[in-house]
């Protein structure tokens, strides 16, 4: 059965882009000076010590997971190509130029100098650590006749059209990288007005089609993205070019959810990250679940400190949670620390959503969540419980969601109670949960205490969500523009 699903934070939250997804088979004051978005060269610190492991390799990764359920996302590691397919209308009246083709060649593949902020391409190099390499092409117009004609969605009659166009037979096979019978990844881009109302034929998001059938002799499309080429003035006007909603959807490409609440809901994340309110670099769980970042695990029955450089230029993190199963996709304490450096830098001092009175934090300091990304199994559409391990008997999934209409937990207590993304702070009031976005007050730094209680964690002080005890406290001892230093002691 295919269906449409529009994520909404807010009405007037209008640039908040979604992600549909269906089974298949596989403002605060500034001071810019203080910011960079230049690469910065920080020693490595020696964090080697007794209850400090690092970790290298996760027991399994997130694509691991979406595969069980049909999400077929894009292999986050390597090189990646992409397919971009502009679409027109027959009898349109919108133009695709060829300054409107070069501007969406530079938004997917360009250098970040070609764009206002940053390319597809040059966003997830720099977030990835280097990991991640995205090239590809921009195909040939795609013409596709009338939807109201067919009485079917665009996105619907454009995927249709590119697998059965004998144009496009050379490209469909090229980009079927791995040989399974599917393009890898097609990002469709319309040359239609974006529509505000709720409705996401003329919207940005990313669908699989359960209904298509891989062929390795001629591929399908499988994933794609659907987005307006005006999605591309919509942050710095006609004359730039603004690759925010190109990033954030390539990242639901790669497998992410989005982090951002139902409309009426509390945004456990604190919206000041990529995924959430479209602004600013991936937060550290994002990319550990992408297999970008080696974390610290701290397991210890005394006290450990550490040092940690910006998520900003280096993938530094702590894991927390005696009982980890070896996965991001788990209950623990994630730690990383902010600076509003690179990737932050543009957002958190003329971000897209200043008019709205929302960036990147502008100071630094650590940023400690509550990941609950533990993984829930079903079979036959009937919900089985947690499991800690995946096999080919069930489809797998992400169990909690900041959006209660995306979870996949068993009970409405749960769905509403379990966030996957919780930002926590320090002074000891969710203030999050009263409807606040995060603020720079929501950064640890030196002088401030965790400790895990009833106001950021809903089964009591010391609980996680699985009912074990989260065993630790947490003292910032420093705090500098790019790095910081934490206790870790054993309560």
């Amino acid at each position: 059965m295919r269906f449409k699903v529009v994520l909404v934070l807010l009405p007037v939250l209008l640039s908040l882009t979604s992600c549909k997804i269906n089974s298949c088979s596989s403002t605060e004051s500034t001071d810019s000076s203080s910011t960079s978005d230049t690469t910065t060269s920080i020693e490595k610190p020696d964090n080697d010590q007794s209850g400090v492991e690092v970790i290298n390799n996760f027991t399994y990764t997130l694509n691991d997971i979406n595969r069980t359920n049909g999400w077929c996302s894009v292999n986050p590691i390597g090189n990646v190509s992409l397919l971009v397919v502009p679409v027109d209308w027959n009898g349109d009246n919108y133009e695709w130029t060829d300054k409107k083709l070069e501007d969406i060649n530079k938004i997917y593949f360009g250098e970040a100098a070609d764009t206002e902020w940053h390319s597809v391409k040059s966003f997830y190099y720099a977030s990835s650590y280097g990991n991640l390499n995205i090239n590809g092409e921009v195909s040939d117009v795609l013409t596709i006749s009338s939807a109201t004609a067919f009485n079917k969605a665009p996105d619907e009659l454009a995927y249709a059209a590119l697998n059965k166009s004998s144009d496009f037979s050379s490209l469909r096979k090229k980009y079927d990288t791995d040989g399974d019978g599917y393009i890898d990844a097609v990002c469709f881009v319309y040359n239609r007005p974006i529509s505000y109302n709720n409705s996401d034929d003329y919207w940005a998001f990313v669908y699989y089609d359960p209904s298509s059938t891989a062929n390795v002799n001629d591929p399908q499309v499988n994933l794609y993205m659907w987005v307006s080429y005006d999605f591309i003035h919509e942050g710095y006007g006609n004359s730039k070019l603004d690759g925010h909603t190109f990033i954030h959807e390539t990242g639901h490409l790669l497998g992410l959810n989005d982090y951002y609440s139902d409309s009426g809901e509390w945004d456990a994340s604190g919206g000041k990250e990529m995924h959430s309110y479209n602004i600013g670099d991936e937060n550290i769980y994002a990319k550990m679940s992408l297999g970008w970042v080696n974390p610290y695990y701290v397991k210890t029955d005394s006290s450990v400190t550490l040092t940690l450089r910006t998520s900003a230029f280096y993938g530094d993190a702590i894991i927390i949670n005696d009982s980890w199963n070896g996965s991001a996709l788990d209950e623990y304490i994630a730690i990383e620390y902010y600076s509003p450096d690179n990737l932050n830098y543009r957002d958190s001092y003329d971000s897209i959503r200043k008019s709205e009175g929302i960036s990147m934090f502008t100071t630094s300091g650590f940023r400690i969540y509550h990941i609950d990304a533990r993984i829930v199994k079903y079979s036959g559409n009937f919900f089985r419980g947690y499991a800690d391990s995946i096999d080919g008997n069930y489809e797998y999934y992400i169990g909690a969601s900041n959006a209660t209409s995306y979870s996949y937990l068993n009970t409405m207590s749960d769905r509403k109670n379990y966030k996957e993304v919780h930002l926590l702070e320090p002074d000891g009031v969710n203030t999050l949960k009263t409807g606040k976005l995060a603020t720079n007050d929501s950064l640890f730094v030196a002088g401030d205490t965790f400790t895990a209680t009833s106001a950021f964690f809903s089964n009591g002080d010391n609980k996680f969500n699985d009912g074990s005890d989260v065993g630790y406290r947490i003292d910032i001892i420093e705090s500098n523009e790019t790095t910081g230093t934490l206790t870790i002691t054993k309560i």
